[in-house]
């Protein structure tokens, strides 16, 4: 074997002549040999982030369940406040006082709302989303009710945002979101 000569620089083995090669096991500067694991193995120490062997999403992850309730949430919640603002404010420019008065309640279910469905995308409790979800079913419902008894109301009126806040609650009461939030020491 020749020695390299100063001009050359020492290649990754270690030793003149193996430019680019390592002897069989050896990872280059001190490192361990990478072992890749074979197709359909799972990886050692649970490390895949595969589906947990209990059931539910991963420990850490949240489901998809309680995504779904927060961004509906959100986007229904601003929506909402943003359009019974609107309203609130030409109702009571116009001197409809009680009915300013009603979708001023309105704004602030739907605030809630947004607030709640952002707690939970924060890690936060549910409690506030579930709840708020629950009373603008309530209301929905009142409210779908009372438009069938109104002369020829529409009684489409209110279908969506009843449709829309029940699949929140609904989302939320999933066996998946609870184990989640129980796992977490927040029960609701």
């Amino acid at each position: 074997m020749t020695t390299p000569s100063p001009h050359e620089p020492t290649p990754p083995g270690g030793q003149p002549g193996s430019y680019g090669q390592q002897p069989h096991g050896q990872a280059p500067y001190g490192q361990q040999p990478y072992e890749q694991q074979p197709y359909g193995q799972p990886a050692p120490y649970g490390g895949s982030g595969g589906p947990s062997p209990y059931g539910g999403a991963p420990a850490g992850r949240r489901p998809g369940t309680v995504t779904a309730a927060a961004v509906i949430g959100i986007v229904w919640g601003a929506i909402g406040a943003l359009f019974s603002l609107l309203v609130m404010l030409a109702a009571f420019s116009l001197g409809a006082t009680l009915i300013g008065l009603l979708l001023l309640l309105s704004l602030a279910a739907y605030v809630a709302l947004l607030a709640g469905g952002i707690s939970v995308l924060q890690g936060k409790s549910p409690k506030l989303l579930l709840y708020t979800a629950y009373a603008l079913v309530a209301l929905g419902l009142l409210s779908f009710v009372l438009s069938l008894f109104q002369d020829g109301g529409n009684a489409a009126s209110g279908i969506i945002g009843l449709l829309i806040t029940a699949a929140i609650a609904v989302l939320l009461q999933q066996p998946q979101s609870k184990q989640h939030f129980a796992a977490r020491g927040t029960s609701y």
